[in-house]
């Protein structure tokens, strides 16, 4: 009788994890547009980790690191570099439109994540958006900055760094668990 209890609540962990992984793998792209900043700055040079808490520390904002960056034409950076990938839009030398793409791995924990969108020879230099409704594997999509008039540099999150495990992560451990619960009804009506 023991074995039965244990193998029904395997099963209901087993069906809670894939409910998780199944979750959490559902995408919708957020789309902003410059008329979405939250922040702006006219400070034309790169807008690190400090700058990005000297301009959002009085919303609430902690000093917060570098997760991922995509310079134009350059290279990844960032703790989650691996795990995003940008495109952008319009020409490769005046790009004015771009989408983040969650590739797989690690992403972004917010509520406390910030998007910079900068050109650094226009005004505003750079755009920042609060991610806080962002669950770090949803697309970004970015429309009409700077038309014709300068091309977004790069794109950096901002964000505190920390591991969250990918969904098919939880899609597995919930289907071992229910196998396992699975399983020990099985063997307790023998």
């Amino acid at each position: 009788m023991k074995n039965e209890g244990v193998g029904k609540f395997g099963l209901l962990l087993g069906v809670i994890a894939i409910g998780l992984g199944v979750a959490t793998t559902s995408a919708h792209a957020l789309s902003l547009t410059p008329s979405d900043a939250d922040w702006t700055t006219n400070q034309t040079s790169n807008c690190n980790a400090a700058c990005v808490f000297s301009l959002t520390s009085g919303d609430g904002f902690s000093l917060l690191s570098l997760l991922y960056k995509d310079n134009v034409g350059g290279v990844e950076e960032g703790t989650l570099a691996g795990s995003y990938s940008t495109e952008y839009f319009n020409t490769p030398s005046d790009p004015a439109d771009f989408a983040i793409t969650y590739d797989g791995g690690a992403f972004a924990s917010c509520p406390e994540c910030i998007l910079l969108v900068k050109d650094g020879n226009q005004e505003p230099a750079q755009y920042l958006f609060d991610l806080g409704n962002w669950n770090g594997t949803d697309s970004i999509t970015g429309t009409g900055f700077w038309p014709n008039l300068g091309a977004i540099s790069h794109v950096a999150i901002y964000g505190r760094a920390t591991s969250v495990p990918e969904p098919s992560t939880l899609l597995l451990l919930g289907s071992g668990v229910l196998g396992l619960g699975l399983a020990g009804r099985k063997f307790a009506k023998s």
